[in-house]
């Protein structure tokens, strides 16, 4: 698996490869099941991408085939306050692990940048090991903050 940096232009084409080809928990997440869907949703993750270039994260993991597997990125919100976005490929399977791994790794690695802030995010995954995941990832379910059926996980940066 090579994984590029965060600098890294994410494209159209790795985009619509992966809603195109969704992991089955992107699929829910972002409601890739409706194909006619795919161009609002595809407008979406470019506008995130856009704000996450501007003032976030943005990284990108790819097969040995340069195939997408997962982006993910991180953009303002607020003051000290960021939305994290994650959305995978079927390539996701076969790299789960590992791709994980790196997420807990960059997410550690933003600490500097971004002390004092909390990185949040919403999730409606209904997989049985989602809160083990983002705990792995290290983020915190916050239930006070769920809405409807999104799940509230937050990862907070400290001062020191």
């Amino acid at each position: 698996m090579e994984a590029f940096s965060p600098n890294l232009q994410i494209n159209n084409s790795d985009i619509l490869y992966i809603l195109e080809n969704p992991w089955k928990i992107s699929e829910g997440e972002w409601g890739l099941q409706d194909k006619n869907a795919h161009h609002g949703i595809a407008s979406n993750i470019q506008r995130k991408l856009a704000l996450a270039a501007n003032d976030g994260y943005l990284k990108i993991w790819r097969t040995p085939n340069h195939e997408p597997i997962a982006i993910l990125g991180g953009h303002k919100v607020g003051e000290k306050r960021y939305e994290t976005f994650f959305v995978a490929s079927k390539q996701m399977e076969k790299h789960a692990l590992a791709v994980s791994v790196d997420i807990r790794k960059v997410l550690q690695e933003l600490t500097p940048r971004y002390k004092g802030c909390t990185c949040c995010l919403y999730s409606v995954s209904e997989h049985p090991n989602q809160i083990k995941w983002f705990k792995f990832l290290g983020f915190t379910y916050v239930p006070k903050n769920n809405v409807g059926n999104s799940r509230y996980f937050e990862h907070v940066y400290p001062e020191d």
